[in-house]
């Protein structure tokens, strides 16, 4: 049987790029980013830290785990996130087209 070595956290963690219950929108900054259509552009809160080779990426790159309202959860690469525009509200969906 392996060992999965992926470690997920809910709580902050001192020099992670981003905080638990930030408000991020989605983006595109490279062209060969696979961000999901149904993602991009979209604002939601992010959840969750994941750390799939713990002691390569712990604590300053993990993949973002970022729940959006009424699309679903899906982790991003820090590169994929920037902070949410003032004003915005979560709990109401995002202000994306489509």
């Amino acid at each position: 049987m392996m060992h999965d070595p992926s470690l997920i956290l809910t709580e902050d963690v001192d020099g992670a790029p981003v905080r638990m219950g930030t408000a991020v929108m989605i983006v595109r900054t490279e062209p060969d980013d696979a961000v999901s259509e149904r993602f991009l552009g979209r604002v939601g809160v992010v959840v969750a830290l994941v750390f799939d080779d713990p002691p390569r990426q712990y604590p300053g790159d993990p993949l973002i785990q970022v729940r959006v309202d009424g699309v679903g959860e899906d982790l991003f690469f820090a590169r994929e996130l920037v902070a949410a525009p003032q004003g915005h509200f979560v709990a109401f969906g995002s202000s994306s087209s489509g």
